[in-house]
């Protein structure tokens, strides 16, 4: 048969095929619309096709075509669709007899109908008749390696055959080709099923079905039934192993470059220590999949931890069978824990000191856990000197591992801890009581979160004197309101903060006091101060008064002379833009630390920018993720400098702001 350019026929058959007649079309189902929802064909072939071989068609939505006739065949229901929607394929195999040439019909659900004004021909010549395996003109079951024949005629002109799983082998591989037959090697790669040769324009399917026998594993001697370890190296043998390309575990694959070696009979390979518990396959070149059982993976066993007890910040070992899978280690209540070093039969690690005695947890490279159980050394107090004491004053608490004590807390009306330890070591804490605790005992707080009650030991006499027990808030802007908590307040004439004299008070009784900070109070740390009726003042905890918050709407108009009013657009221009005025920060008293707060929706994003009197950028104050609910912006000596020196010549302006960021809820200024 007579060669001809394959690219120069398609071009003819497009041209040929690329006008159709439509004839009694249900409007809701056809339409030569290929770019909306309706059914149109664009071009189909090849034509003239083979006989047997395939016949395809190209347009919009040729998915919902359900029925294709050939003229003299009948009705062809088996419809391959390769792509749908706008731009569509599908495909039909043509009969290898009664079909004639003709107009070819499409037709949809609807009974709607596409015809061809091009009628389709056919090439007789080439025949695809048959194939068979090895010597048995019967036999179509082979193994990889194994000789198919294929029988027809024009067998000649055929450029390759597609196995079923799409693998396509070229003339080139072929063993033997002549007119009336092809010989190929089986390849590896192949897959089961019906078949496809072809010419480069025409495809004919085979009638019966490619078997290939697939690799077999011994099961005697598969790896499913034994345990397995991380690291160690696995056989696996049966027949046709070289066909496999990967074996498929729980966790790891291990391609077959990744091997050790790999012969028709044997397999080794290298368990990774990422691998769990589960199926384990072996994968064929041509895909097929092959689990041949399940696995287990060696986990470290006959697990002791020494020394037990032990203390925090101190070395631990637990030994066992397999210690050098581990890969973490946990500590109960632990925010960090790590291991010193790892070995075949043991791990270190240091104790941290947040962690509590109960059960470490090791952990494997593939998520697997084991766990052994601990004990951690405690704190003992064996007296305290002196063992009775008036609240106010100062004790020494004597016993073990007192190190290990971040507070102490005292028993009275309301409990005292107290952090600030005089003087602290394993064998020694001293510790002022807090004046208003009475009662016997107290309680020993670990760094690691846990408590020891101490019962007896120590007796607290109550104190006569007035006594702070807690300060609520601990902190507080001049002129709000704050609660002390206590004993003994009928003895107290006057309640100072610092020098500042307390003069407006809400309640007062024995225990508590709730009371006004004085407006007048400066910014700072003071010592809560109570004075009796003799003048004697006793001082109390500290007690901090914090600036209060300027919004900065009060002291500054937009550039255009308007209010700020919130929520607050911050623009480039002069509708949402402003100045501040040096002598308005200035009064506030910032400095180095002072910040500049811009609170807005959450969800708000953008930019407000920071510039000088001259119009110079300082510094941007951004939210581009816009998850937060205040901007801040702390004066540093770039902003001071635009407070204190920097001018324009002509007005008083510390900063100009600008920039694109929306529904600002409140500007301040916190000095």
């Amino acid at each position: 048969m007579k060669r001809h350019n394959k690219s120069f026929l398609w071009l003819v058959l497009l041209l040929i095929c690329s006008t159709f007649a439509f004839t009694s079309c249900d409007r809701d189902d056809l339409n030569t619309d290929q770019y909306g929802n309706e059914i149109s064909v664009l071009s189909y072939g090849p034509n003239p096709v083979l006989r047997g071989g395939v016949l395809t068609f190209k347009g919009a939505n040729l998915d919902q075509i359900t029925e294709i006739d050939l003229p003299g065949a009948e009705a062809i229901t088996s419809i391959n669709v390769v792509t749908s929607g706008k731009n569509s394929e599908i495909n039909i195999e043509v009969p290898a007899e009664k079909c004639e040439p003709g107009i070819v019909t499409l037709k949809t659900a609807k009974n709607g109908e596409i015809k061809t004004l091009t009628p389709i021909t056919y090439i007789e010549n080439l025949k695809f008749t048959g194939f068979y395996v090895g010597e048995n003109k019967e036999n179509l079951i082979g193994s990889v390696g194994d000789v198919l024949t294929l029988e027809g005629d024009y067998l000649n002109n055929i450029t390759s055959v597609i196995f079923a799983n799409g693998y396509t082998m070229d003339a080139e591989s072929f063993k033997f080709q002549t007119r009336y037959q092809i010989q190929l090697v089986i390849p590896a790669e192949a897959g089961e099923g019906r078949f496809q040769i072809s010419d480069g324009n025409n495809y004919m399917y085979s009638e019966g079905a490619l078997s290939i026998n697939a690799p077999e594993i011994d099961a005697n001697n598969a790896i499913g039934k034994s345990l397995i370890k991380a690291g160690e190296t696995e056989v696996l043998r049966g027949t046709s192993l070289d066909q496999i390309a990967s074996i498929e575990l729980n966790g790891a694959t291990v391609e077959a470059a990744d091997f050790k070696s790999q012969t028709a009979s044997e397999i080794t390979f290298i368990i990774s220590s990422k691998v769990a518990d589960g199926e384990i396959t072996a994968v064929t070149k041509s895909g097929i999949r092959i689990p041949f059982g399940e696995i287990t993976t060696v986990v470290p066993s006959q697990l002791v931890a020494t020394p037990s007890p032990i203390k925090n910040g101190k070395e631990i070992t637990i030994s066992g069978k397999d210690m050098d899978l581990i890969t973490g280690i946990a500590f109960p209540n632990a925010k960090e824990s790590k291991l010193n070093k790892v070995e075949t039969t043991k791990v270190t690690s240091t104790v941290p000191e947040d962690a509590q005695e109960g059960d470490i947890t090791l952990s494997l490279d593939n998520g697997k856990t084991v766990a052994v159980a601990y004990t951690l050394v405690k704190p003992t107090v064996t007296a305290c000197t002196p063992a009775a004491i008036t609240a106010g004053e100062k004790t020494i608490i004597k016993g073990t591992d007192l190190d290990l004590v971040k507070s102490v807390t005292f028993p009275g009306d309301v409990e005292q801890t107290v952090e600030k330890f005089a003087a602290q070591n394993a064998n020694a804490i001293a510790v002022t009581v807090p004046a208003a605790c009475a009662g016997t005992g107290f309680k020993l707080n670990l760094k690691n979160g846990t408590t020891i009650n101490i019962d007896g030991q120590l007796s607290i006499k109550a104190a006569t004197d007035p006594a702070i027990a807690s300060v609520t808030p601990g902190e507080a802007i001049a002129g709000s309101t704050i609660t002390i908590t206590g004993k003994n307040f009928q003895n107290i004439q006057n309640l100072y903060i610092g020098s500042y004299k307390v003069n407006r008070y809400t309640s007062r009784t024995n225990t508590e006091i709730v009371c006004q900070v004085p407006a007048n109070a400066e910014v700072g740390t003071y010592k809560i101060v109570m004075e009796d009726p003799d003048g004697n003042k006793i001082e109390g905890p500290e007690f901090k008064v914090v600036p209060a918050e300027k919004d900065i709407a009060t002291i500054t108009t937009n550039m255009d002379n308007s209010a700020i009013k919130y929520p607050y657009n911050f623009t480039w221009d002069d509708s949402g833009r402003f100045r501040i005025m040096k002598a308005d920060l200035i009064k506030l008293g910032v400095k180095v630390g002072s910040k500049m707060l811009f609170y807005k929706e959450t969800g708000a994003s953008g930019q407000v920018q920071i510039n000088n009197a001259n119009w110079v950028p300082i510094d941007t104050a951004a939210d581009w993720s816009g998850d937060q609910n205040c901007v801040e912006k702390v004066f540093d000596a770039a902003m001071m400098e635009a407070v204190n020196s920097i001018t324009d010549g002509w007005s008083d302006t510390a900063f100009i702001l600008q920039g694109d960021m929306k529904n600002i809820t409140k500007i301040a200024i916190l000095p």
